[in-house]
């Protein structure tokens, strides 16, 4: 039975703080993270805490104010993040990599009191009086403010208490995105349902890379390891050329917890086979994958390949961060399951709201103390989704005989790519808008990388001609890469039913006929052209850039779209062009398209 471990009489945020405060002092003398810029004590954590808690008040800001952090200075994020929980402000973290649009819809959406940004990204964007200058501030002045700022040595003393601890952005139905308000009700209960279920303590040492911006990075990076005084690590970024490091990593650092998602832990399998003895140090405890669907093939082998068990956990933003466990204990475990509910209620429903049958299909309703508030300034969203106390999520699943819940699939358009939640309407609208396009449309796709991957159909005007590297650019312009489609389809027309409709059917099974060949969409032809020629043609693909753009000295930092998954995605384009395998060291060494090239035409002197 789950209780939450607040005392009657005591205000949450009151308790909040409290334990907060504990923890900073009983720790003082260990480490707290070792992040891109640097190691962080606990004791410097405190005092810095302390110095920026100071200045808020000195411009200002008072309890319950909405702080939005926006930047790639992750140890200023996160000292920013845990400094606005305390002193009873709102903090709300954007993506590091939004565009300048991107931001205004940000400042928009949360309305905050002020801004922490970088300079290139303020430079970028209009804020149109949105703020006091005085409160937009460029993220190197908060590094002055740890410097030489003041240490009052205590926090104030609050006279309200704030309603909301932390706002989590999310991707909208429409062009705008949402903004899921958690309490500090909610934050505690999750909290303790990870004591509980994972068995967190203050001897945890967390590995997570994934970004601050979602509440897997976020919740399961700093403030757990504040939370139960123990430790994370975000030092080495994550991407496929890190791999071999991030590893030596486990041991280096006696780490107990990987946390990530299905996408990332896809690239580790691949890329780890190597490297198996990588968890099985006397420190490791287990993998923990969330945010996506974990197909049963993937989980079954990172078990076997690194002889280490993989928990599964379901949940959203909405519910903080996870409210079902496949794992680590085996009566809520089988693999390819959700597993079983702690700390909250799931229901299966149908579509008059009446719980269905064992076995039968229906929508997940969660109610419990991990329920968000509800949506920011929008009372008619809120309204369509928590009813009666209870979270609709949105996601078809079923329970089994043996009382786990599988998923079945997703009753919105929402699609999960790579971790990420996407709505496919925001960036429809955005093509829509773009030079000489007739119609457009975006959609998700199975994906054996990804989960799903965001796709879009393009129709060009008469006497217009679009390419995927137009879109591709045109997307990167007003859309942050998570939200840009990775393959875009150029086609003479939607297909569209009697009604009009776009029949999204044909469009998501590929049986949709294209335009034509345009030349990214062409089957790869091994017999023509030189080495270099071929591989470029695969990589554009991939990349969605012109091909003419690449050459063998084309890197990850000069092209655009080349990330760790687009990575995987050449890697195995390759491979089936040239019917050849890359070993693991290769794909990790391949820092270069002529990285590549070299490698495939050693595959190929050796089969000569």
């Amino acid at each position: 039975m789950f209780e939450l471990p607040i005392k009657p009489g005591v205000h949450a945020f009151d308790h909040f703080c409290a334990h907060l405060d504990r923890m900073l002092e009983a720790n003082s003398a260990k480490e707290f993270a070792e992040l891109a810029n640097g190691a962080v004590s606990y004791e410097t954590l405190a005092r810095d805490m302390r110095r920026l808690g100071a200045a808020f008040a000195e411009i200002g800001l008072g309890t319950g104010d909405r702080v939005l952090v926006a930047s790639k200075d992750e140890g200023a994020t996160v000292k920013l993040f845990l400094a606005l929980l305390r002193a009873g402000m709102t903090p709300v973290i954007g993506d590091a990599e939004v565009t300048g649009p991107e931001l205004g819809e940000l400042l928009d959406v949360c309305d905050p009191a002020a801004l922490y940004a970088d300079e290139a990204m303020l430079a970028n964007t209009a804020l149109g009086g949105k703020l006091q200058q005085s409160r937009i501030i460029p993220i190197r002045e908060v590094h002055d403010i740890l410097s030489n700022g003041r240490d009052p040595g205590d926090w104030p003393a609050l006279e309200a208490r704030p309603d909301v601890a932390l706002l989590v952005l999310t991707s909208g139905t429409t062009s705008t995105p949402k903004a899921v308000e958690l309490t500090h009700e909610n934050l505690i209960a999750q909290l303790a349902i990870f004591k509980d279920i994972y068995g967190f303590d203050s001897a945890v040492r967390l590995l997570n890379l994934l970004p601050l911006h979602h509440v897997d990075g976020l919740i399961r990076g700093p403030l757990v390891a504040l939370w139960f005084g123990g430790y994370f690590y975000r030092q080495t970024p994550f991407s496929v050329q890190n791999v071999p490091t991030i590893l030596k990593k486990f041991g280096e650092k006696s780490i107990t917890h990987f946390i990530t998602v299905p996408a990332m832990l896809r690239i580790v399998a691949r890329l780890g086979s190597d490297a198996r003895e990588t968890f099985t140090g006397p420190d490791f405890r287990f993998i923990l994958c969330s945010a996506d669907l974990l197909d049963a093939a993937l989980w079954r082998h990172v078990e076997e390949t690194f002889n280490t068990p993989v928990v599964n956990a379901y949940g959203l933003s909405e519910v903080v961060c996870d409210a079902l466990f496949a794992g680590p204990d085996d009566a809520t475990r089988r693999i390819g399951s959700l597993g079983r509910p702690h700390g909250c209620k799931a229901d299966i429903l149908d579509d008059d709201g009446r719980p269905v049958p064992t076995g039968e299909t229906g929508e997940l309703v969660l109610s419990g103390p991990t329920v968000m508030r509800g949506y920011f300034n929008a009372p008619e969203l809120t309204a369509g989704v928590i009813r009666n106390g209870a979270f609709h999520t949105g996601d078809y699943a079923r329970v089994g005989d043996d009382g786990l819940y599988d998923f079945v699939g997703r009753k919105k358009t929402a699609i999960v790519s790579a971790g990420a939640t996407i709505h496919p309407e925001s960036v429809t609208i955005v093509l829509t808008t773009m030079p000489g396009v007739a119609e457009a449309v975006a959609f998700g796709v199975p994906d054996t990388a990804r989960g799903e991957k965001l796709v879009a159909a393009i129709a060009p005007q008469p006497g217009h001609e679009i390419t995927a590297a137009d879109a591709f650019a045109i997307c990167r312009k007003h859309l942050s890469a998570e939200r840009t489609p990775a393959e875009f389809r150029i086609m003479s027309s939607l297909p569209r039913g009697a009604s009009g409709k776009v029949l999204m059917a044909e469009l998501t099974t590929g049986t949709a006929a294209p335009a034509g060949l345009a030349e990214e969409q062409m089957e790869f032809d091994s017999e023509s052209g030189s080495l270099e020629d071929k591989v470029c043609a695969v990589a554009a693909k991939c990349f969605n850039v012109d091909a003419a753009s690449l050459s063998a000295d084309s890197t990850p930092f000069n092209t655009d779209g080349w990330d760790s998954l687009a990575h995987m995605t050449l890697i195995e384009e390759l491979e089936l062009a040239f019917d050849m395998q890359f070993s693991a060291a290769e794909i990790a060494s391949i820092a270069a398209l002529g990285d590549a090239m070299e490698f495939i035409e050693g595959a190929l002197d050796t089969k000569a």
